[in-house]
């Protein structure tokens, strides 16, 4: 699996938790604006979380 769509199926799946955790409603054109500005940073977010390391288990980021 690429690191394209992966990204782009944790963004789905967020997506998804908001709308039945959160009863919050995503228009199609936000969804889709949503996907492509996580593939456009996909390199960004990989290099943010190299820098400040792996988030642990329960899922807070180390500082």
């Amino acid at each position: 699996m690429k690191v394209h769509d992966f990204a782009w199926q944790v963004a789905e799946r967020t997506m998804e938790l908001l709308e039945q955790n959160q009863h919050y409603k995503i228009a199609d054109a936000h969804r889709k604006e949503i996907h492509a500005a996580i593939l456009r940073e996909v390199d960004e977010i990989i290099r943010k979380a190299t820098e400040a390391g792996s988030a642990p288990k329960g899922g807070k980021q180390k500082k």
